[in-house]
C-alpha cells in the first residue's frame, strides 16, 4: 500500500461577524487549486462565523473536500482559525 506524504497547506485571512480571521489548513495532498482555495475559504468563513456568533474566539476547521462524483478521490482537510488581534 502506497503511502502519500500529506505535505500543502493555505493561509489566508477571512473577514466575518466585524472581526479579521486568520485561516490555517495543513497537511493535505491535493493541489491547491483555485476550487479548492475557493472551498476552503468558504467553509472557513462559515464555521468562523457560527462560532463567533456562539462567543468563541478560535476553533478547528474541517473541510471535506470532493473531487470525483464516487468518492473515491475525497479527502479531509483540516486547519484552525482564530480571530486576529492588533
Amino acid at each position: 500500500m502506497k503511502t502519500t506524504k500529506k505535505t500543502k497547506s493555505f493561509e489566508t485571512e477571512v473577514e466575518t461577524c466585524c472581526h479579521h480571521v486568520s485561516v490555517r489548513y495543513w497537511g493535505f495532498n491535493h493541489k491547491l487549486t483555485p476550487e479548492l482555495q475557493t472551498e476552503l475559504i468558504d467553509e472557513a468563513q462559515r464555521r468562523a462565523t457560527d462560532c463567533i456568533i456562539e462567543g468563541f474566539s478560535s476553533g478547528e476547521l474541517n473541510c471535506l473536500y470532493h473531487t470525483k462524483q464516487d468518492g473515491s478521490d475525497d479527502e479531509e482537510i483540516r486547519g484552525w482559525w482564530e480571530i486576529k488581534t492588533d
